[in-house]
């Protein structure tokens, strides 16, 4: 069976992801901005600091960029991911997903296991369970389905935090890719 999801926001990205899920369904999901889905799927998310949030200002003036790449499993309940850090110049210092909107500074949910001072070039993946996401009901997460509509809906970014940016170094809106 093949199904198209048009109007991919949270709720439709979420049945996509399910439907997605079932054997032999074939799911796409229909986005209004072809260019920037082509971008996507020829380039890949790319974290930079320019998308950094801070109390003074968006951005953050860095060498260092990366890529982030999120698996959620719905039957497993779990959040697997790969991230590839290249030109930080200070050790990391920790990485995760938040819930937000682009050049929003939002709340972590999603904790990552980063290597120890790690700087310069290098990745790290895993996993996350559901059940290990830390709930913002102030920003509408109240059980790690919301959170997954984030992720699904592009509200969401992957964030990498350094000893020189604390509170981030460089990031990338999640967005959903076929």
């Amino acid at each position: 069976m093949k199904v198209c999801v048009v109007g991919c926001g949270a709720v439709g990205s979420l049945f996509a992801a399910n439907l997605a899920g079932l054997d032999d369904v074939e799911v796409w999901a229909y986005d209004l901005s072809r260019e920037h889905v082509e971008a996507i799927n020829r380039d890949g998310l790319r974290l930079s600091g320019a998308g950094e949030a801070t109390s003074i200002a968006n951005g953050v003036n860095t060498g260092a960029f990366g890529d982030c790449k999120v698996v959620v499993d719905m039957g497993a309940q779990t959040v697997t991911y790969a991230v590839n850090v290249f030109n930080l110049p200070s050790g990391v210092t920790a990485s995760h997903i938040h819930v937000g909107a682009e050049k929003t500074a939002g709340p972590v949910v999603v904790n990552f296991v980063v290597p120890q001072s790690a700087s310069n070039d290098f990745g790290f993946s895993g996993t996350v369970a559901f059940s290990a996401f830390v709930l913002r009901p102030d920003q509408g997460i109240r059980s790690p389905d919301d959170m997954v509509q984030a992720i699904l809906g592009g509200n969401s970014y992957c964030n990498v935090h350094s000893a020189v940016n604390p509170a981030g170094e460089i990031r990338g809106q999640l967005v959903l890719q076929k």
